[in-house]
């Protein structure tokens, strides 16, 4: 491998020594839907969008955002393609190319090399030797960083094309989150997968190696920003997201609610194990499938309830599981509210 992939090798691991050594101060905490968006942060600097919200941006070019999906899905333009083309990203993108580069060099072949034509074998030979390279930088993680962001930042553009709905493309970006959190322990982790990833893309594109290093370079400089700018620097302000233990691993074994339904439920209940005392059933969301009902311990206060990040959406059948006693109000029309008595009883107290 030539002196510019040598140079892209030396930039990325000054750029993981500095991250590494770097002091950051107090982090604030991401609610889950914001923090699926700052992956895309990269995206967010080269193109000066939002690095949270659904969509990317305010004032889009529609027709340009168009062009660039049908470029990315090979031409299509509707819902089908989008999903099919993430569908494929999702199960034989660079990330698992990396793994089976991986597996084949640690002698754990997915696969019989022999088995491919004479052609295949030799680029994905080409392939394997080029990402080797990368292999002390990023171990078995490899190039899944990559992926995450780069479908997620579709997703946020078929959406404002109209291709997907809220609900399908909140939907995806959940999936394709989960596979960050599974495989990185914070924003520095996931941010050298993304440029290793972003320097294989490039190379499996076209094999130019000055192209690599273009691309290395523009995304090192997007992290520093990230990382180490006074106005971007989102990475460096926001904590990697840790997933909750809600309600302490309880399991719900009965299917007590036939239909899909979803409820919100504060974190006092959920994550503080205090009792359920208050339920309200409000109108439901009609992009999703809503009970309608809230759940919550009754000492909340409104600044409390403000901060989304103090309120979870679980299965509707899993809170009734944690607590059956529900079972005897999920029925009731919309703007009921029901507190709980002495006697562990819900007691209708209104109807708004």
């Amino acid at each position: 491998m030539s002196k510019v992939i040598d140079e892209v090798i030396r930039n990325i691991k000054v750029m993981q020594s500095r991250l590494e050594f770097a002091q950051f101060g107090e982090k604030k905490i991401l609610n889950r839907a914001d923090f699926n968006i700052c992956l895309t942060a990269v995206h967010s600097i080269l193109s000066k969008t939002n690095p949270v919200g659904l969509a990317p941006t305010n004032n889009a070019d529609i027709d340009k955002l168009k062009q660039h999906v049908a470029h990315k899905t090979q031409g299509g333009t509707d819902k089908e393609s989008v999903v099919n083309y993430l569908a494929k990203v999702r199960h034989y993108g660079c990330g698992r190319k990396y793994f089976d580069f991986w597996s084949n060099w640690n002698n754990k072949p997915t696969f019989n090399l022999d088995d491919l034509k004479e052609e295949n074998r030799k680029r994905f030979e080409t392939l394997q030797a080029f990402s080797k390279r990368f292999e002390d930088i990023i171990g078995l993680k490899g190039y899944i960083a990559w992926d995450v962001a780069e479908s997620i930042q579709l997703v946020r553009e078929a959406y404002l094309c109209g291709y997907i709905d809220e609900k399908l493309a909140t939907e995806i970006i959940v999936d394709f989150s989960e596979m960050a959190l599974h495989t990185y322990k914070d924003w520095t982790d996931f941010a050298i997968s993304y440029v290793c990833g972003g320097c294989y893309f490039i190379y499996e594109q076209n094999g130019n190696e000055e192209e690599v290093k273009n691309m290395c370079d523009v995304i090192l400089d997007a992290i520093d920003q990230l990382f180490f700018s006074e106005h971007n620097c989102i990475w460096a302000n926001y904590a990697w997201y840790v997933p909750k233990n809600y309600f302490q691993g309880f399991k719900a074994e009965e299917t007590l609610v036939k239909e899909t339904a979803a409820c919100y439920v504060t974190d006092r209940v959920s994550m503080d194990m205090q009792p359920i005392q208050y339920a309200e059933k409000q109108l439901p969301n009609p992009n999703f499938p809503d009970s309608g009902w809230k759940f919550m311990a009754g000492d909340e206060s409104v600044a409390y309830l403000s901060d989304r990040n103090n309120i979870g959406v679980f299965d509707l059948n899993y809170v009734a599981n944690y607590d059956k006693e529900l079972l005897k109000i999920l029925d009731a029309p919309i703007g009921s509210v029901y507190e709980r008595n002495a006697n562990g009883e819900f007691i209708l107290r209104e109807k708004k």
